[in-house]
This record gives structure tokens, sequence and C-alpha cells, in this order.
């Protein structure tokens, strides 16, 4: 009897164990590192997350265009992954408040600038990463254009540097500064092409969602949220 009654209480203590999935690809936000863990903002922010609310947390990646039908199939709990808040997505999932307010940038290979313009944009290849808020926009902005989609960041940059489009949405200061190939430069204004970014659940796990809000405001209080704004170093407010 004792024995199950210290199986009882241990099993009691256990931390709850949460899935949390983003692309791995989006970096600052989020990026696979050699050994194929997964680093960057996102996920200092979750693991921050999950030491205030006591669970014990992994982290998982999934393409960006499957990332939300996962979600729902219960492949992993939580996306918390710089995912846009749009009113298309939450006819889908819920969103905790946002951890953020981003605004996406242009990019173009450095001696190939150009004004933005409806005019100019009809005469140029644009690339952006199916799924993504930047998507909905450019499809939005620029109906009659050009556009080429890719299920990468990394396939559009690679395409953008070998001149198979012009111009992308959605370059972050990352890619602009490393890599093989041309230099990237940012042109243009930034547009803010969503409410600002959210982390996702199932629309039945509100009680999570609730614990996710409460930390997150702990995090902005005591210092946690600028600090690893300031180690990563995301265009984000």
């Amino acid at each position: 009897m004792a024995f199950i009654a210290s199986l009882s209480t241990a099993q009691a203590q256990a931390p709850r164990k949460l899935v949390i999935a983003n692309e791995g690809g989006f970096p600052p936000y989020n990026m696979t590192a050699a050994d194929g863990t997964v680093q960057g903002f996102d996920v200092d922010i979750g693991n921050a997350i999950c030491k205030l609310i006591k669970a014990q947390c992994s982290f998982v990646t999934n393409e960006w265009s499957g990332i939300i039908p996962a979600l729902l199939a219960k492949k992993f709990d939580v996306i918390l992954g710089a995912m846009g808040i749009t009113e298309e997505r939450k006819k889908r999932v819920i969103f905790s408040d946002p951890y953020g307010i981003t605004y996406s940038e242009y990019g173009v290979v450095a001696g190939k600038e150009f004004p933005i313009t409806p005019q100019t944009m009809a005469t140029k290849i644009i690339g952006i990463q199916q799924g993504t808020t930047n998507a909905a926009y450019i499809e939005k902005t620029y109906p009659g254009a050009q556009i080429r989609r890719y299920p990468s960041i990394d396939a559009l940059i690679s395409d953008l540097k070998a001149g198979r489009v012009d111009i992308v949405l959605g370059l972050e200061e990352k890619f602009a500064k490393e890599g093989d190939g041309p230099k990237l430069v940012t042109i243009g204004e930034g547009v803010q092409v969503s409410e600002g970014i959210g982390i996702a659940f199932r629309p039945q796990d509100t009680a999570l969602r609730d614990e996710f809000n409460a930390a997150l405001k702990t995090l902005r209080a005591n210092g946690t949220w600028a600090e690893l704004q300031k180690k990563w170093g995301p265009k984000i407010k």
C-alpha cells in the first residue's frame, strides 16, 4: 500500500508534457541547428512559458503549409512559430494574445532595387512562401502579378539569389547578411500583414490558451521578453 501511495504521489507531481511545433526554418524566430534541435526566439519564449506553467515541453518541426491541419490532427499541442493572426486562421484555431507585432519587408538582390508601385510590381516575378500571411497579402494586393510559391523560406531565398524571382516579401535581416551568393537588401517600407504573431491552439483548448496568455504577460512584465528580443534580434514590438 505504501508503494502504491508513493507511486500515485510521484505521478501526481509529474509535469505535464506538451509538444510545440514550428517550421524550424524561419530565423531568427525558429531554425534547425546542425544537431537537429530547434532554436530561436520562438523556442526560448516557449521554454520560458513552459517553465512558468510547470509543463515539460519538447519542440518538433512541421512543413508550414500543413501545420494547422497537423495541430488539429493532434500531432502536437501548440504552434509557436511566428504565426500571423488572421481572420481566416481564426476560423480553424484559437490564438493567444499577440506576442509581437511584426512588419514584413521586401527583399531583392543588391544592385537591383526598384520602387515598389503597382506598376513596377506588375512587371516583376514575385516570390512568396505558400501558406503565409505574406502570401495572402501579395495575392490580394497584386492579383495580376506573376507569383511563384515556395514550400520553405530557404527555397524562396535560394531562387531570389539565383535570379528566378525578382523580389520576395518576408526577407529577414539574417538572410540579408548571411549565406552564399549575392548580397540581399530590403527595399520599400515594411508592411503589417496580420494582427500580430500569436500562439495557436485547437479550438477546445481554451484553458491552455489562457495559461499561455497569463505567462506571456509575466514575461513582458519581468523583462524576459525584452531580453530574448535583444538576444535574437527579430524586428518585433
